[in-house]
């Protein structure tokens, strides 16, 4: 009778130990994949908030300083340019597709780089020649009244395609932004600089049509400058569309040009005339 109450007692033990191991058994099979589930997504949102970190890092460089360009990525362009304007010192930096810096240039009417500065309104306007520091950087000294500004870097680069973009920046606290002003074209393309007097034909424009601008500058010869008798820079009222003219020949101050579409644009006429040199400017509509 003892041993038959201690056999059953045994075969309890045995059934509940079956049980027990069982429904683990279960709950493992079901449990487990849920726990991993939780571990994968906590792996992947860690390295997501690691990658919005550094895109953080990598935006938030350069806010908050107003006095620095990027230039904009052109997909026929294979060097971004970027300026800096700080204490009257421009500082531009050329870099490729992939962050190297560009050196290798060709000299193109006497200079690695022109560099082109106009204001908001169009009516500030200066022509620079950087110098070339090496490893793609450029710089000058030119002091800038506060304002709003825009630049064009004018370069020939070897074995790479380039397109000029303006670059917008600021000098001192920039003052009120409001845009371009509106600029009234010109009623008569006759103007005098210093005392001597430039006249430009023709007195009508057209779009997509091959034009020849011809300045007149009064039986007075120009002296060679930048390796040409004169320099003519276009840019539409926007102050987006940057074209830079030279001369047909060696001998003569005509340019060639074509204005892609109407509207209100600006040009400049470089001379040099007893060591000087002088800068016209006229605003034509283009219809």
């Amino acid at each position: 009778m003892k041993d038959n109450i201690v056999l059953r007692w045994a075969l309890s033990a045995v059934m509940i130990l079956v049980i027990v191991i069982g429904s683990y058994s279960v709950y493992a099979k079901y449990a487990e994949p849920s726990i991993n589930e939780h571990a994968n997504h906590g792996g992947e949102q860690k390295t997501t908030d690691s990658s919005d970190t550094k895109e953080n890092e990598k935006h938030g460089d350069g806010h908050g300083d107003h006095s620095e360009s990027h230039g904009n990525v052109s997909k026929n362009s294979d060097i971004t340019p970027t300026l800096h304007y700080k204490n009257n010192l421009i500082h531009i930096e050329l870099k490729d597709k992939e962050g190297n810096p560009v050196e290798e240039l060709e000299i193109n009417h006497e200079k690695l780089m022109h560099l082109i500065i106009v204001n908001d309104d169009l009516q500030q306007y200066y022509h620079l020649h950087p110098v070339n520091k090496g490893k793609g950087v450029f710089v000058i000294q030119h002091q800038l009244k506060d304002g709003h500004y825009k630049a064009f870097v004018d370069i020939k680069p070897k074995d790479k395609n380039y397109v000029v973009q303006p670059l917008s920046f600021e000098a001192g606290n920039g003052g009120t932004h409001g845009g371009h002003a509106t600029i009234k074209p010109d009623a008569a393309f006759t103007k005098t600089i210093n005392g001597h007097t430039v006249t430009m034909n023709p007195d009508t424009f057209k779009s997509n049509e091959e034009m020849v601008l011809d300045f007149d500058l009064k039986n007075v010869k120009p002296e060679p400058y930048l390796g040409a008798l004169g320099h003519v820079v276009i840019l539409d009222e926007g102050g987006d569309k940057y074209v830079h003219v030279h001369p047909l020949s060696e001998t003569d101050t005509k340019f060639a040009t074509k204005f892609d579409r109407p509207g209100i644009y600006k040009i400049w006429g470089e001379f040099k005339i007893n060591g000087k040199v002088n800068v016209y400017p006229f605003v034509v509509e283009v219809k």
